[in-house]
């Protein structure tokens, strides 16, 4: 039997900051309840899939370590600039160059903090949606016109927040606690990774903006001018080269890592439904076939390989006709297809037939067909810590600063494993809550 889940159960997300949970509460857009449940010693409300509605804000790391590791950046060319300028006489272009780098990274970097998303409005979003709902049993919904806003949401349910973070209920307070405060830790760690890893790289671009020849050696206007050019290009070069090549590897590495250290398929269940940050805003009653004969066919088949009914098949196949008598496969206008897909995005047939026609965001777009799955597939801290993989090793030119130089290239790499190492004890947490405590009074499907 399913765990429904009761109004003002605790809440806790991946991307959290604060060392406590929060509460899931009744939409604003909640027409009508009734209180349907007992948990405790109070009588409460079952939640649905339109109550995405917390008792207070997460504090996010989103924004804030990638605006923080700007700022360190910006502040470490400075420094990088005021240990050359110790050793030897800083050419003119190049304190003009380094200190427009580290005014623009220090701008720049307050700009993004001052970003910092709130849940409210982040969940809000239609982007933002609850998955592993249940998919036939809803909750106070004979008065209100959009009936599947009303599907019951359980333990398993899921809220993939826009801004890349996922929010999971807890049923048990304790648990919940834990697990809050031991994301909240580990994301620090992250944080304080990207500004280290940001402002060491900084330092490493400043100091070779001041240094061109050995100490003592004079530098005629023309040879500075060139050097401190030479190394802003430098610098400007390693950004594709940190955002294509170093950026993938550190997130692979992390992924990596913490799928070994997983216990069972937890992980992969919540990193499933995270979102891209990077993702466009995407219309979500879309299903953009790029070979809608094929691919329909395709998920006829596995649907009957998943022991769908002959109604559920008939129901598809009406769907797909009505699509070619429209000319789109717009879900909009077509209910019986938008019910069969939204049963199979919930994962009512199967694993494999979720991932083939819903992509990580949640959305349909692109992602009928099985090769385009995982696509959209990003992490936000491919976001959080691009201000660092960006700018590695951008001025390693010597033995000198070589150790430091590798400890750029590390930063990443350390960051993106704890970004999913948040993950990773979220989902262990989550798997392991206790639901114990919640009583069915009544139901009103």
């Amino acid at each position: 039997m399913a765990v429904y889940l009761p109004e003002k159960v605790y809440a806790v997300c991946t991307n959290q900051m604060n060392p406590d949970p929060r509460q899931l509460l009744l939409s604003d857009l909640r027409e009508s309840f009734a209180r349907t449940v007992k948990f405790g010693a109070e009588d409460k409300v079952f939640l649905v899939k339109i109550d995405k509605k917390l008792t207070e804000d997460f504090k996010c790391k989103s924004n804030w370590s990638t605006g923080a590791g700007m700022v360190a950046l910006g502040a470490g060319v400075g420094v990088g600039l005021g240990i050359a300028a110790v050793c030897l006489t800083v050419p003119v272009a190049g304190w003009i160059v380094g200190g427009a780098i580290a005014v623009g990274a220090v701008i720049w970097g307050l700009f993004k903090m001052a970003q910092r998303p709130s849940c409210s409005e982040m969940i809000g979003f239609e982007e933002s949606q609850w998955t592993l709902h249940h998919t036939t049993v809803r909750f106070d919904s004979r008065k209100v016109e959009v009936k599947d806003l009303h599907l019951a949401l359980t333990k398993n349910s899921m809220l993939s927040c826009k801004e890349g973070g996922v929010v999971l209920p807890f049923i048990n307070k304790a648990d919940a606690m834990k697990a809050a405060d031991n994301i909240a830790g580990n994301n620090k760690t992250e944080f304080w990774t990207n500004v280290a890893g940001g402002f060491l790289t900084g330092a490493l671009l400043g100091f070779g903006m001041g240094m061109a020849l050995p100490a003592g050696a004079s530098l005629t206007w023309v040879q500075g001018t060139i050097h401190a050019v030479t190394q802003g290009l430098i610098f400007g070069a390693w950004i594709p080269i940190g955002q294509f090549i170093i950026t993938p590897l550190a997130i692979g590495f992390g992924t990596g890592v913490n799928s070994a250290q997983a216990n069972g398929d937890s992980y992969k269940d919540v990193k499933g439904v995270q979102q891209s940050t990077d993702d466009p805003i995407i219309p979500t009653d879309n299903w953009d076939l790029w070979s809608p004969i094929k691919d329909g066919r395709d998920i006829r088949k596995k649907l009957a390989e998943n022991k769908a009914s002959k109604a559920d098949l008939e129901k598809f196949d009406k769907g797909v006709a009505e699509a070619k008598k429209q000319g789109t496969y717009s879900l909009k206008n077509n209910p019986d297809l938008r019910e069969m897909f939204e049963r199979m995005k919930a994962g009512e047939f199967g694993k494999e037939l979720k991932e083939q026609v819903s992509n990580k965001s949640g959305n349909f777009r692109g992602k009928v067909n099985e090769k385009n799955a995982n696509k959209s597939a990003q992490t936000h801290s491919e976001k959080a810590n691009l201000s660092i993989s960006e700018n590695n090793k951008a001025n390693i030119r010597s033995g000198a600063t070589s150790a430091a130089g590798i400890l750029t290239l590390i930063a990443p790499f350390a960051a993106n494993y704890f970004s999913e190492r948040a993950i990773r004890l979220a989902a262990e947490g989550f798997t392991n809550d206790v639901t114990k405590g919640v009583t069915v009074k009544a139901t009103d499907a």
